[in-house]
């Protein structure tokens, strides 16, 4: 028996028989089955990875369906499976309707096609199953986000099927091994001086394409517009599939990018410094991410959208590290893609424990809450050392690789901008932990109640793989180094050697727990502690007056507001509203004059189209 079609249509299944049954409990129970099989599946199938990739094919149509398990696809796919399942038993909690367990299910299973793909015809379908149901998911909460979604997602649809034309033209084949082979020749040929299949232009313009369809899912500047409402107008359970899962279909079409056509784009487009051009494009694309994501989280008041922008910003660091291109850029960009599954699916499982128990989402309706939430704040102190990169989480160990990564290369433009994402990443996460977890709580959240149960254990399997992940990394580095014929990272299970650096994850922890011994015991012995009132504000320089009164949560960044004013008039959002505007406006007038009414004007269109067709020969 073979099991990836099992992995793949499993939760499909369940999720239509969750959405026929509809009954409270049943429903319930056959999503989290359903979820956890293909979890069950990729762990069976993990010693059977040694050899050759596990193959299954399938006739349809003359087309050969064919579905394969390598290292890289059964490491994205159990990022899709672990964080599917913690989702999964989010939305026991938070799901509304049947039709909740449909599409959040089918979007899980069209991933797992994604990752699981050997050919474009499975790789496609998978992408538009789970676009369709993802965007069904953001319709049923705001219909304007879902269009938004839809239409930037219609874009990058519509540029993959068009470079999957020009490659199917130039190969006639739609196989990723046969495709793969005949770039590498080319790349070879381009290298002895020959010309090849693929020109120059139809190589760059196939990047291109792919660098908008890969770019949108993933959320890359400047085609992340969607992200931010998509993210925060839906269930926020799905959310941490949607982030942790789906934004990692478009990382992964750029390690297929990469897997395809690697030789082809660095021969055709030579390097930048000492990195491939087209992957420096890519690293650069994704240190704006960081920056432009970075800074609008900060400027949030609604916590939803501070996490939207925030997991945005994080893909960057992932797009910074395939663009170097070095096995050990490669290797870190792959790290933090599962640790940024790990830390953001929790995050969003922990905004969606809030939200169910308050029915508030912004800062200035919370306070105190650790004290009535304390299994979800320890869950929330977790990610948020693991997103700020504090040992010893499995977020410090990915952004130190790709740190290492950017500096081993001397790209100090890119450096700066890792460096950026950090820094602003702190200045974000202070004002979330302060203005939800402490303070004084309002009078209305006095009878707040901690997470659900089936929310509790989802956020608990993502919060302990933060920790092995980060105390553990070798688990990780093990992994990553089978993908490379020369593994770039040393060590042991507990530390990380590269030669020029070296992280101990648990020389870090006992260190760790002896400083927080220490401060425990001076703070037990009375240590002078001031009590800060909750009314005290600052003013950044300005006169203290009641309308620029700033606290930890309400308007704490309005001074970065005031002083990016500029900037933040350049809005991409309103930039393509604007085309889209125009778009229609042309389309409008173009289909007042060709559908006029007029019987004459008919004829003769009828008459020119049938003279071309001869003139064609048809």
């Amino acid at each position: 028996m073979n099991e990836l079609p099992i992995i793949l249509l499993s939760p499909l299944i369940g999720g239509a028989l969750a959405w026929l049954i509809r009954v409270k409990g049943i429903r319930e129970a056959i999503g989290v089955v359903s979820s956890a099989i293909p979890l069950y599946f990729l762990i069976k199938l993990y010693p059977a990875l040694e050899g050759e990739p596990i193959r299954y094919s399938l006739n349809v149509g003359g087309f050969e369906l064919t579905l394969a398990l390598s290292h890289i696809s059964w490491i994205f796919a159990m990022i899709a499976a672990v964080v599917g399942l913690s989702a999964v038993l989010g939305l026991v909690s938070t799901a509304k309707d049947s039709n909740e367990w449909l599409f959040a299910l089918m979007s899980l299973a069209g991933a797992l096609g994604v990752f699981l793909a050997n050919d474009f015809v499975v790789f496609f379908l998978s992408w538009e199953i789970m676009t369709f149901a993802s965007f069904m998911m953001v319709f049923k909460y705001n219909r304007h986000a879902s269009l938004k979604y839809f239409v930037l997602s219609i874009a990058g649809a519509y540029a993959m099927l068009l470079a999957i034309g020009i490659i199917y033209a130039k190969t006639g084949s739609l196989s990723f091994p046969e495709i793969s082979a005949i770039f590498r020749q080319d790349a070879m040929m381009g290298m002895m001086g020959g010309g090849g299949v693929f020109t120059k232009t139809e190589t760059l313009l196939i990047y291109a394409l792919f660098l908008v369809a890969f770019g949108v899912k993933a959320g890359m500047f400047p085609l992340h517009v969607w992200a931010p409402d998509a993210y925060s107008e839906t269930n926020q359970s799905y959310t941490a599939m949607f982030s942790g899962v789906l934004s990692k279909t478009g990382v992964y079409g750029f390690f297929l990018l990469y897997l395809l056509m690697y030789g082809k784009l660095a021969i055709t487009l030579g390097n930048v410094r000492s990195a491939p051009t087209f992957g420096y494009i890519i690293a650069f694309l994704g240190g704006l991410t960081i920056m432009v994501g970075g800074i609008l989280a900060a400027l949030q008041e609604d916590i939803r959208k501070l996490f939207a922008y925030s997991s945005i910003s994080q893909i960057g660091y992932i797009l910074i590290g395939l663009g170097i291109g070095t096995p050990l850029g490669i290797a870190a960009a792959t790290y933090h893609a599962i640790s940024h599954a790990l830390f953001k699916g929790l995050f969003f499982l922990i905004v969606a424990t809030i939200i169910y128990r308050t029915g508030k989402t912004e800062f200035k309706d919370y306070g105190g809450l650790a004290e009535k939430m304390p299994i979800t704040f320890a869950m929330a102190f977790v990610a948020i050392l693991s997103l700020a990169g504090i040992p010893p989480m499995a977020g410090f160990a990915s952004k130190w690789l790709i740190f290492e990564a950017v500096i081993s290369r001397n790209l100090p433009i890119l450096g700066a901008m890792v460096f950026f994402g950090s820094a602003i990443g702190f200045v974000y996460l202070i004002r979330f932990t302060y203005a939800v977890w402490f303070g004084q709580r309002p009078s209305d959240l006095e009878d707040v109640k901690d997470a659900p149960l089936p929310l509790a254990i989802g956020m608990g399997i993502l919060a302990i793989l933060n920790v092995i992940f980060g105390v553990a990394p070798g688990l990780v580095a093990r992994e990553l180094n089978k993908l490379f014929s020369n593994p770039p990272i040393g060590g042991t299970i507990w530390e990380l050697d590269l030669g020029f650096g070296r992280y101990n994850g648990l020389l870090l922890s006992i260190w760790l727990v002896i400083g927080l011994i220490i401060a425990a015991i001076l703070y037990f012995m009375g240590a002078g502690v001031r009590k800060v009132p909750v009314t005290d504000t600052y003013q950044s320089g300005n006169p203290v007056t009641m309308e620029y009164n700033l606290t930890i949560r309400r308007n704490f960044f309005l001074p970065l507001k005031e002083a990016m004013a500029f900037w933040l008039k350049m809005s991409f959002d309103r930039l393509y509203h604007d085309i889209w505007k125009a778009i229609e406006e042309l389309a409008d007038l173009a289909r007042s004059y060709v559908y006029n009414g007029n019987i004459q004007a008919y004829a003769w269109y009828l008459a020119i189209i049938l003279l071309i067709l001869v003139a064609m020969g048809v």
